[in-house]
């Protein structure tokens, strides 16, 4: 059986062996056929169920991108910090790539607090500001899996969406909140506002509010020295975990889950990277909704990765908003 695909850098062919024997799998670049080398291919059972997920372990492999998703904002943050990262456009807020590293500790240390585990499910929704930003780069680099939610969706598609993907933390604008309902968000432990991270709601027995009360003292009993670019050292997860659950809009019912791996998120970036669609010091205009795939991926997965101001619009970006807004970014 050979098993043709595409990759980022070349084009193979693979024979597989089928039954009791083995084979060897060659590859060879499409530029330079004598660039080849021979590694040994798996027993695949004749069944068919089974040759199938085999020849998808073996694609995978192939596929997977070399630079650790995770890792490449531990280096950004270290290399950008003192270049501008996040600013809200129209508002005071404003964060460097050191900054928004601290932030992310803070955050950390909150869940460490928590005791969440990696896995764990940390669900944001809200208008693009650099909270949300920072709440989700505090997931993923904790190892937790993040939930974006696009803003518009209605509050009975907010809760089902929370309870099926079973998220303990959910970080939500004040205004969304106010439309939720708690009893119908059993599973959460504890909500955040994406005003300034203050505790919104807590389950009973989370020690949570008292926690953040003393946030400060915390950071400074862990980093007595203070939070330098040196203490920027984050979760090691493989690209093939999964790290993010994007739930569509546009489908009949409730919204269907999509489990996206770090291989998947890191695809995008490093093509980004790669094509030099964003540089370090560039500045980009973000108005497209961040928990849409493709805002998420270029408008600030990107664009963090590579040291790029980011400034949030979080309005509705009408011709006449967005034209005032590219001029004054």
């Amino acid at each position: 059986i050979v098993k043709s695909y595409p990759s980022s850098s070349r084009s193979c062919a693979i024979p597989i062996a089928v039954g009791p024997f083995r084979a060897p799998i060659r590859t060879a670049s499409e530029d330079d056929p004598s660039d080849a080398h021979t590694l040994t291919s798996p027993v695949l059972p004749v069944n068919p169920a089974q040759m199938h997920k085999a020849i998808a372990q073996i694609i995978n492999f192939r596929a997977m991108i070399q630079e650790n998703f995770i890792k490449l904002y531990e280096q950004s943050f270290r290399e950008n910090w003192d270049l501008p990262c996040y600013t809200d456009y129209g508002e005071d807020e404003s964060y460097s790539y050191g900054q928004v590293a601290q932030e992310i500790a803070k955050l950390h240390l909150l869940f460490k607090h928590c005791s969440l585990r990696r896995g764990d499910k940390i669900a944001i929704i809200g208008k693009n500001n650099a909270r949300w930003c920072i709440a989700y780069m505090a997931t993923i680099t904790y190892g937790a899996i993040v939930v974006p939610i696009l803003q518009d969706f209605n509050p009975n598609d907010v809760h089902h969406i929370v309870n099926h993907s079973e998220s303990v933390f959910l970080f939500t604008s004040d205004s969304i909140w106010e439309h939720l309902e708690e009893e119908r968000l059993a599973g959460l432990r504890a909500v955040f506002s994406l005003s300034d991270f203050r505790c919104l709601h807590q389950r009973d027995g989370e020690t949570i509010n008292r926690f953040l009360k003393h946030l400060d003292e915390e950071m400074h009993i862990t980093y007595p020295k203070g939070f330098h670019r040196e203490d920027v050292q984050y979760t090691t997860l493989s690209n093939d975990k999964v790290m993010l659950l994007n739930y569509t809009s546009g489908t009949t019912g409730f919204s269907k889950g999509v489990m996206l791996t770090g291989n998947n998120l890191a695809g995008n970036v490093t093509f980004g990277i790669r094509t030099e669609l964003l540089k370090k010091g560039d500045k980009v205009l973000s108005f497209l909704p961040l928990a849409h795939a493709y805002g998420c991926a270029f408008d600030f997965l990107t664009a963090t990765a590579v040291g790029t101001h980011v400034t949030l619009l979080g309005k509705v970006p009408s011709p006449k908003i967005l034209m005032k807004a590219f001029e004054e970014v």
